[in-house]
């Protein structure tokens, strides 16, 4: 009889830890908008991501420039703003998204390639040597100019 009553408790136990309604929250960060034009020895980039990468445990902010080379920054959500503050920059090429048919590329060297090609450097925050400041008030005039 102890058994089954040790078993029933462990099952009761068991079954009130797995609630079907839990979502796991992710912390949201406080953000301000922060948007602007990455261009590359003054022409506008199309297709790149843009990246701020915060000091400390903030997370990052990243946003994908249109044909006029404009990005608009997201942290928590697409487009929702950067968290204000000291960034290092990085940025990369985005190919494009998978038409939809199944078809993969297997071999990297069949990659699409960028239109226009940056320094490698600017891949990395650590190498880029670029900094962004986003003001409290945020801002929707962020210059970036590759050379």
């Amino acid at each position: 009889m102890q058994n089954s009553r040790f078993v029933l408790f462990c099952t009761t136990i068991l079954l009130a830890g797995c609630s079907a309604d839990y979502t796991p929250q992710a912390e949201i960060f406080k953000t301000v908008s922060a948007s602007g034009t990455l261009t590359f020895k003054g022409k506008p980039l199309s297709g790149f991501i843009v990246t701020l990468h915060p000091a400390g445990d903030q997370r990052t902010a990243s946003g994908t420039t249109d044909a006029d080379g404009r990005f608009s920054l997201g942290t928590n959500a697409p487009g929702d703003g950067a968290v204000a503050g000291t960034h290092k920059v990085s940025v990369i090429w985005q190919p494009p998204e998978d038409d939809g048919l199944g078809s993969t590329v297997e071999d990297p060297k069949k990659m699409p390639k960028s239109p226009i090609e940056i320094p490698p450097k600017y891949a990395s925050p650590d190498t880029s040597g670029i900094s962004l400041e986003i003001p409290e008030s945020g801002s929707s005039e962020l210059k970036l100019d590759l050379n």
